[in-house]
């Protein structure tokens, strides 16, 4: 895993971006589709409690417009599981019954993801 800072939007494309209160899923997935990412970023957000959550990524910036459109937002770390791209995105999605991929989703389908998931230690326990 790796560490990355999400940092705040400009207005102008947050106000472009899908932003369903509590569906940072959803929103990061219709981002990408509709070109406001670059990359559907699933991970955990690291705070005091770890919460799996998705971002976007443009370029080499990473976004979070659910969080940023709720209102006073600061840069904060998250820790990267897997990036997709529109297309491995929703390939993922439709073999998910039409739901972007989340850590669930991830963890079910271990064998498929060997190079973020060790799959001997998921096993062994």
């Amino acid at each position: 895993m790796r560490i990355v800072t999400v940092s705040a939007m400009d207005a102008d494309l947050l106000e472009s971006c899908t932003t369903t209160t509590g569906e940072c899923f959803y929103n990061s997935y219709m981002n990408v589709i509709y070109g406001k990412g670059d990359r559907y970023v699933l991970g955990y957000r690291c705070e005091e409690t770890v919460i799996d959550h998705a971002i976007i990524r443009k370029g080499d910036k990473y976004y979070d417009p659910t969080l940023q459109s709720e209102g006073e937002f600061s840069e904060y770390q998250f820790a990267v599981l897997t990036e997709f791209t529109v297309f491995d995105m929703m390939k993922h999605a439709k073999s998910n019954k039409d739901f972007p991929p989340d850590v669930d989703y991830v963890l079910s389908k271990a064998d498929k993801f060997k190079n973020v998931i060790d799959v001997d230690k998921i096993k062994r326990k």
